[in-house]
């Protein structure tokens, strides 16, 4: 979440001074970026089914901190746009990055959920401390500098966890799924894994209404969540909210994601993940509400908290739905086969609300950002788990 995901909205307004750029040449680095996720996302996915996330995860943790060393040396928004393309290859999106959300769903089954609400925290709380902690960089060393501090570091860190500790799936142990040993052969363990659950082809998946709906409805979702991280700040500072307390009103709605992260997780084995993604599509959507009629300084931090809810919610729930709706032993390439409708819906609106930003107004912008989640809020009523093949 340092290495220019979680934190690129506190480098818009000082870059934008600087270089001279408007709102939209953000929003369109940030779709550069979700092109190139969604190029690399069915290659990606496949490659961790047969290779695993391990090494994977740390020659991709390199290369995204060398991109951002490099977005300290940019004159212009053409190369910051080229080194966005470039990151968004390399596979990084928060809750949605295939190297992380991967091998949690083929280590658990019956504990999923839980699982995946131990893990989920991790992002926004990148988030919130990545904020505050990048503002104190930009305003001590400048923009240019913390880009670079935080490439090299970023990178360096993700690789040394990834080897150190990251292993690729239970049977590599000699466990099955939730943690289990088992002392079976290879062919005993590996059909005791399959009557765990069903696990759908790609074919298969892409076969049912229920894969197209969620995947377009996860898309507006991160459209939301995308134009929240680049703009809220920006945003907030036109209220006349100093840069410090902005970024920290910022932070707000990384740490209600984990709170509300923690509050779900008992409950996201017991409940079909549309209901709960449905109750976060609802909260965003009024924090996007609050944010269009926001004058003062305690809007922007209820809005922000509204959106952090329904945030922690939904986006811990697109980790969680894909693998209940259609097992493990294919994931990676479901998931990745998904990854190019969900980042087209998030890369056409991002740049779409910061252009309503710069033309209109940022309530313009933010009703808009409402009105989409109500779509995506409909299209998950329309998706039950699908019936498994016969």
């Amino acid at each position: 979440m340092f290495v220019g995901i979680g934190n690129f909205g506190i480098f818009v307004a000082p870059m934008s001074e600087e270089l001279g750029l408007g709102n939209s040449a953000f929003g369109w680095a940030l779709s550069a970026r979700l092109f190139g996720f969604a190029l690399s996302g069915p290659f990606i996915g496949r490659l961790l089914d047969s290779r695993g996330s391990r090494v994977p995860l740390a020659v991709a943790g390199l290369m995204l901190g060398g991109a951002a060393a490099s977005m300290s040396l940019i004159n212009s928004g053409w190369q910051m746009i080229g080194l966005a393309l470039f990151s968004g290859m390399m596979g990084f999106w928060g809750s949605s990055t295939l190297f992380l959300t991967i091998p949690i769903a083929k280590w658990f089954v019956r504990k999923r959920g839980r699982a995946m609400s131990v893990f989920f925290p991790s992002i926004p709380f990148g988030i919130g401390i990545s904020s505050p902690i990048t503002q104190l960089l930009v305003d001590t060393v400048g923009w240019r500098d913390a880009w670079f501090i935080l490439g090299i570091i970023g990178g360096l860190s993700i690789a040394a966890v990834s080897l150190a500790f990251v292993r690729n799936k239970p049977s590599d142990l000699g466990l099955l799924p939730d943690g289990e040993s088992a002392s079976l052969d290879s062919n005993e363990r590996a059909r005791m894994e399959r009557r765990l659950e069903y696990s759908w082809t790609v074919r298969q998946s892409m076969r049912t209404g229920a894969f197209w709906r969620i995947s377009v409805a996860f898309g507006l979702l991160m459209a939301a969540m995308g134009t929240v991280g680049v703009f809220w700040v920006a945003f907030l500072r036109s209220l006349d909210i100093s840069p410090q307390v902005a970024a920290l009103a910022f932070s707000v709605q990384a740490f209600t994601q984990v709170a509300s992260a923690i509050v779900i997780a008992p409950w996201m084995d017991r409940m079909q993940p549309r209901y709960v993604a449905m109750g976060g599509f609802a909260s965003v959507a009024a924090g996007m509400l609050v944010a269009a009629v926001a004058s003062t300084t305690w809007h922007g931090f209820a809005g922000a908290a509204l959106a952090g809810v329904g945030l922690g919610a939904g986006m811990l729930t697109q980790t969680h739905i894909w693998p209940a709706y259609y097992g493990r032993d294919h994931i990676g390439a479901v998931r990745g086969a998904a990854t190019p409708i969900t980042l087209i819906m998030t890369g056409i609106g991002t740049p779409v609300l910061g252009i309503l930003f710069d033309l209109t107004s940022f309530t313009m912008g933010w009703l808009a950002a409402a009105g989409a989640l109500s779509a995506g809020f409909m299209l998950l009523a329309l998706s039950p788990k699908p019936r498994t093949p016969q």
